[in-house]
């Protein structure tokens, strides 16, 4: 781990994973402690996430929350997740990410699958990439799509 400190900004691209990992999780109307677990160990894989505090992925998390909480359909929070996701490959890790914390229970409601197909719309992403990032996802192993700069 490097001594850099990890910032959450509300605009930050590491807020706009979070959040895209909460909103898949919380898409059912639930987050359980499975999925709960399957973010926190895949912040603490990702580079992109590097130097975290665990205090302050908690705070980060409580702010995502509240974030996701507050929008009340799906259009009130995608796009500003597609706009603070610079590139393609950060909008195919956060896809990726949220695919990956949706398969995590072993449940896929039609809710979860509804936000990755407006994730997939919103990120420009082909039906090939996403069976691909799905494919990933669904392994236990680390989502391989390259980090990109923070």
């Amino acid at each position: 781990m490097s001594n850099r400190h990890v910032q959450f900004g509300d605009d930050s691209r590491q807020m706009a994973l979070l959040e895209t990992m909460l909103l898949a999780a919380a898409a059912d109307g639930a987050v359980s402690k499975v999925e709960m677990e399957d973010i926190y160990r895949r912040v603490f894989e990702r580079p992109e996430f590097e130097g975290i505090h665990a205090g302050d992925l908690r705070d980060a998390i409580a702010q995502a929350a509240k974030r996701v909480g507050a929008a009340h359909h799906l259009q009130q929070i995608v796009p500003s997740l597609a706009e603070r996701l610079p590139d393609a490959d950060s909008r195919a890790l956060a896809f990726a990410l949220a695919a990956s914390v949706v398969v995590s229970d072993h449940r896929t409601p039609p809710k979860e699958l509804e936000v990755l197909k407006a994730l997939q719309q919103a990120f420009g992403l082909t039906d090939a990439q996403v069976a691909s990032l799905f494919e990933a996802a669904e392994g236990s192993a680390q989502i391989p799509v390259p980090p990109t700069p923070i």
